[in-house]
């Protein structure tokens, strides 16, 4: 499933830059606009954009503003599967857009 994730992000535009650090990957234009972390059986990947402008789903998605964590970002989506990863592409575009 990273693979497919890496794949899109990259997909979003030239400017779109990989950075592989300890604890995470960073995909950026000018600054971050997804951290991903590979866990054992899902990745977890956040993204910037404001938990309030959406609905939070359980399980899915996760309010990280008052959470210490890896990376950027207030919306942590949880994929565990192809379902999941086809439901975060309209946050992943909407965290690359916000993103200037």
């Amino acid at each position: 499933m990273y693979d497919d994730l890496k794949a899109y992000l990259l997909s979003l535009g030239d400017e779109v830059q990989e950075t592989v650090l300890k604890y995470y990957i960073a995909y950026k234009k000018i600054r971050n606009f997804a951290c991903v972390e590979i866990h054992n059986k899902h990745v977890v990947l956040n993204l910037n954009i404001n938990p309030d402008q959406i609905k939070l789903e359980e399980g899915f998605t996760r309010d990280l503003r008052n959470v210490g964590h890896f990376g950027t970002g207030d919306l942590r989506i949880d994929l565990k599967n192809n379902a999941d990863f086809q439901k975060a592409k309209q946050f992943i575009l909407q965290s690359y857009e916000r993103t200037k």
